[in-house]
């Protein structure tokens, strides 16, 4: 079913307007009315429509605000003005906020009949703005709960979604181009400025990569938020913290327990800051003191280990040789130890 906002003050162009979309061949669906642009938006957030007819000139918030914040927002609403003769100059400014058609007052209903059968999807489309929407805040959530995995599956969804509800390639890759934009504007609004993309995403690329374009840039500004809220100088004092308690059974628990974030969120940003897991980074500065102790000669292999903060010595042999190659009898005596 369509979905169709009337945003005007005149009561009588609203009545008119009602009366010849209800007189349309296909089914409409729902048709609300707004007397202003404030109310308009309050609306949209409430349930997206699929297409927009506006006023120029109204109280409160105009038609030119009321388009431009609905394309940055909400990019898919296709967006029209029905105005008087004498705003057609103003109502030209609305092009680059993606307005797609200017209709004159008096109207025909022969006119808007015919904007709606260009306009509005087809009757056996399955696509759905409030849909999609859903599947963009979602993905918005995940990214800004720093959660990878959770994005990962949201990216998934939302692309089996709009491939099921496209209509053609073009219409699936435009979907994937709008995923970008809006992600990244909402993410904005929430008072993170995502970079843009390194390399912009040609035209001739295809649906797949466009779908691999967004996964990836997605998947980055994860990276990037967890750095910008203090993920460097907050890693740094894990770091800290792992290297005095070297000697012991430190874990991932212990250590976000020390910096007061949970054990998911430290192994996320650990990883993002040092290139690195927390296991592995625990293992190579073990292994460092090892070698160190090891050079000393009255130190005995057993005791080594257990200083490190391995508690039997076959485990820690094990691993000693995993990252070094040698066992630590082998290290000895490629020093010159016995």
């Amino acid at each position: 079913m369509k979905h169709i906002l009337i945003v005007d003050d005149e009561p009588l162009t609203v009545k008119a307007l009602v009366t010849v979309l209800r007189q349309y061949p296909q089914p409409v669906g729902s048709i609300r009315t707004a007397a202003d642009g404030a109310q308009a938006l309050r609306m949209i957030e409430e349930s997206p429509p699929d297409l927009l007819l506006t006023d120029i000139r109204m109280r409160k918030m105009d038609g030119l605000e009321l388009c431009r914040q609905v394309h940055e927002r909400y990019p898919r609403i296709r967006k029209v003005i029905i105005s008087g003769y004498g705003d057609f100059e103003y109502a030209q400014a609305c092009i680059s906020y993606g307005v797609k058609e200017y209709i004159l007052k008096p109207f025909t209903p022969a006119k808007i009949h015919s904007l709606l059968a260009v306009l509005l999807p087809k009757s056996d489309s399955t696509f759905s703005i409030a849909r999609f929407e859903e599947h963009i805040e979602r993905i918005v959530e995940a990214v800004w709960a720093l959660d990878t995995p959770q994005a990962e599956a949201q990216l998934e969804a939302c692309r089996s979604y709009c491939r099921a509800a496209s209509a053609t390639e073009a219409e699936w890759a435009n979907l994937m181009d709008d995923s970008l934009s809006m992600i990244r504007k909402r993410l904005a609004q929430r008072g993170f400025e995502p970079p843009a993309a390194a390399e912009p995403m040609p035209d001739a690329a295809g649906t797949d990569e466009r779908y691999i374009g967004l996964y990836v840039q997605v998947l980055r500004w994860i990276d990037e938020l967890a750095l910008r809220r203090g993920g460097q100088d907050l890693m740094q004092k894990a770091k800290t913290y792992i290297d005095e308690h070297i000697t012991r059974e430190v874990s991932l628990e212990d250590v976000a327990d020390f910096l007061g974030i949970t054990p998911p969120y430290l192994s996320l940003l650990f990883k993002k800051v040092h290139k690195t897991s927390f296991v592995q980074y625990r293992i190579a500065k073990r292994i460092q003191l090892a070698k160190r102790l090891l050079e000393v000669p009255h130190h005995r292999t057993n005791d080594i280990a257990f200083e490190v903060g391995y508690e039997n010595y076959p485990h820690f042999s094990r691993t000693f040789k995993k990252v070094t190659g040698l066992s630590p009898q082998e290290y000895r005596s490629k020093l010159g130890i016995k």
